[in-house]
């Protein structure tokens, strides 16, 4: 009897402590607990909220309040705890009202199933895999219809700043980062994602902070989220370039090799990477000196010299200059005319995938340094009925999760706006250059004034007419 007693009595001591009884009661209000080893999300929710589906509520809960408390772990792989993590258990009530609001909403909530998105950033290969492969998921998966709108920045930032508190008509945005930047500098009114939705979009733990705080240089205060980077790499048609340059430097020494071959966009092209091409060159000559202010940069020796070699090296391309990728560029690619250039990479591999660039087509790296694309970002205006809110959120965060996100890069060649790196498949580094190189050479054209100096004088200088 005495033992039956003691056991009955450390049992109840355990009860009262919270340590580690799985048949704990439900949690009337939140509480702090500390990781033990064996623990996982999913059983630590089934014990204290009574769900183990519930887990992404103390995900948000805890990297919520890690922010103004950093003794509580950010965590931004639910699967991957350690002992001696400390996490915020929302109360049931709490995580209750996030599955009825965010995962399963609950027929009183009466949240819309019809929302509509506008987008100022795909180029046609995104806009068909929004609309053929994104939009039906999304439907089948979460229940809500998306109307999908391809906009201009201009026509959208103008109807957002004629709306009245509470009445506007689009609810989720897909935008470039300059965009987020305009409209944040223009006053233009975005709800703050980053930190203040953590809670309720949990997945947004899981993109870079630095992409979140600031976009193009202006801060932006986390109000949108990083969906996917776009990356520039070498592309090159492997049946003729079989041993592939590995930096700007190698290439411009190697120029002869593939005289006449090298695919380059004339400067004043519509496309971006008319600018970027040369940028990219230059900084792999000029290094951080491409910061400088232009009047005093283009005096320099170092200035000089780049630009000497940059017109070298445009003069061993195929000429004409291609006044656009698509066709012109492709279309060489195609004939056997060009062999290596310097693109982005997405589309360059969904384009081969497609049957519109050769087979053999490949991405490489170039290590000096490499210009970034328009990389992506989901917003959520302000000045929505509130109704719409809640609904923005929830496909944010199944955006983010780990099943879009493998697909985006294993489909589309487009890098992931979450780190998860160790989720994406061995065989797609096999395809394209690994994050962990892209990276530390990614660019982004910052001198805005040798920008336009590349466009303006760039067609005289460089070849390629006017």
């Amino acid at each position: 009897m005495f033992g039956r007693k003691a056991c009955f009595v450390l049992v109840l001591a355990l009860l009262i402590l919270g340590l580690g009884v799985a048949s704990a009661a439900p949690l009337a209000q939140e509480m702090t607990y500390t990781v033990k080893l064996g623990d996982n999300l999913w059983t630590l929710a089934e014990k204290y909220l009574g769900n183990g589906a519930a887990y992404p509520a103390i995900v948000g809960a805890t990297n919520k309040k890690s922010i103004e408390d950093p003794t509580y772990a950010y965590i931004t792989n639910p699967s991957l705890i350690h002992p001696g993590w400390k996490f915020l258990i929302p109360s049931k009530e709490a995580a209750e009202e996030y599955l009825a609001t965010y995962v399963r909403p609950a027929p009183e909530k009466a949240l819309p199933t019809e929302i509509t998105m506008v987008d100022t950033n795909s180029g046609s290969n995104f806009q068909a895999y929004w609309q053929t492969v994104v939009l039906p998921q999304i439907e089948a998966d979460l229940g809500i219809k998306v109307n999908y709108v391809v906009s201009k920045s201009s026509e959208m930032m103008e109807r957002m700043k004629a709306w009245e508190k509470g009445k506007g008509d689009f609810h989720l945005l897909f935008v470039k980062p300059t965009h987020v930047a305009d409209m944040v500098e223009q006053g233009i009114g975005l709800e703050t994602l980053f930190p203040d939705r953590l809670d309720v979009i949990p997945n947004l733990a899981k993109c870079p902070k630095a992409y979140l705080k600031t976009a193009v240089g202006v801060p932006i205060d986390g109000k949108a989220a990083l969906y996917w980077r776009s990356q520039y790499t070498l592309i090159y048609n492997s049946e003729y370039v079989k041993d592939p340059p590995t930096s700007w430097k190698e290439f411009y020494e190697r120029r002869d090799e593939w005289r006449g071959h090298i695919g380059l966009m004339r400067p004043n092209s519509k496309s971006g990477s008319g600018r970027r091409q040369p940028y990219s060159f230059l900084y792999a000559f000029l290094g951080d000196k491409i910061e400088m202010p232009f009047e005093e940069l283009k005096e320099t020796p170092e200035f000089k010299d780049a630009w000497a070699k940059l017109t070298e090296f445009y003069a061993a391309a195929q000429q004409p200059l291609a006044p656009e990728p698509s066709p012109n560029l492709f279309e060489r690619f195609n004939a056997g005319e060009t062999w290596i250039s310097f693109y982005a990479m997405d589309f360059c591999l969904w384009s081969r995938d497609q049957g519109t660039m050769p087979p053999t087509t490949k991405a490489g790296f170039l290590s000096e340094g490499m210009t970034a694309g328009s990389d992506g970002y989901l917003a959520v205006p302000a000045d929505i009925p509130e109704e719409y809110k809640p609904v923005a959120y929830r496909l944010i965060n199944y955006l983010l999760s780990d099943k879009q996100q493998v697909q985006l890069i294993t489909t589309m060649w487009q890098y992931t706006g979450t780190d998860i790196w160790d989720k994406i498949p061995d065989e797609v580094w096999e395809v394209i250059p690994r994050w962990e190189d892209i990276e530390p050479s990614r660019i982004r054209m910052t001198n805005k004034p040798l920008v336009d100096y590349i466009k303006e004088e760039g067609p005289a200088l460089l070849g390629g007419g006017g």
